[in-house]
Formats: structure tokens, C-alpha cells, sequence
């Protein structure tokens, strides 16, 4: 009879071990996939970031180049005749062309931007 009862309660004690392991393996597993999470958001962040600066710092050169061409096109509006004409307008559509793709991939990737920021805004911390 105690070895009945002394079996039962190794085998009850084996069990309750087993429950908390499991457990603490659990909510560890958890806590680190969360943090693991915020690891991650942190370095999205940064990410998106650099490639926000980096955009913005192509802009501005565009910006100043768009300037540029604009005061050029004000140079040409009184003589649009001959061969230097011409040319010049040539180069003036061709970067327009240039200019208007990387528009489309900028205003792609703002929209990317824009998912993003509002899933980062929404996580739980």
C-alpha cells in the first residue's frame, strides 16, 4: 500500500514538473517572439528610414534640376528655331521622360511607405 501511494505521487509530481516546464518553456518562447517582434519593427523602422532620407535627398536634386531646365526653357522661348533648338528640346523631353518614371517609383514606394507606417502605428506594443 505505500509503495501504491508513493508511486501515485512520484507519478503526480512527475506530471506537475512537466506542466511547468512546459509552461515556462511556453511564455518564454512567447516573451521572445514579441521582443523579437519589436526587434524587428525597430529595424523596419530604421530601414524605411534611410530609404525615406534617400529619397528625399533624389527629390531635391530633381527639384533643382526641373529649376534648371525651366530657366533654360525660359532662355529658349524667344528663338524656337534651328538645329541648337532643337537638340535642346530633345534632351529637355527625354528628361522629362526620365523624370516622370522615377515619379511613378517614388509615388510606388510612398504608397508602400504609407502601408507600412500604418501597420507599425497599429502593432501592439
Amino acid at each position: 500500500m505505500g509503495k501504491k501511494i508513493f508511486d501515485r505521487i512520484k507519478k503526480t509530481v512527475c506530471i506537475l514538473m512537466l506542466v511547468f516546464f512546459v509552461s515556462s518553456v511556453t511564455i518564454a518562447s512567447v516573451s521572445a517572439a514579441s521582443q523579437k517582434t519589436e526587434k524587428q519593427w525597430g529595424n523596419e523602422k530604421n530601414q524605411w528610414e534611410n530609404e525615406q532620407n534617400n529619397w528625399n535627398k533624389e527629390k531635391r536634386n530633381w527639384e533643382n534640376e526641373q529649376r534648371n531646365w525651366n530657366n533654360e526653357k525660359k532662355k529658349w522661348n524667344n528663338k524656337k528655331h534651328g538645329d541648337d533648338y532643337k537638340k535642346w528640346e530633345a534632351k529637355y523631353k527625354k528628361w522629362q521622360d526620365t523624370y516622370k518614371k522615377w515619379q511613378t517609383k517614388y509615388k510606388k514606394w510612398q504608397g508602400n511607405h504609407k502601408k507600412w507606417l500604418s501597420g507599425y502605428n497599429t502593432r501592439s506594443h
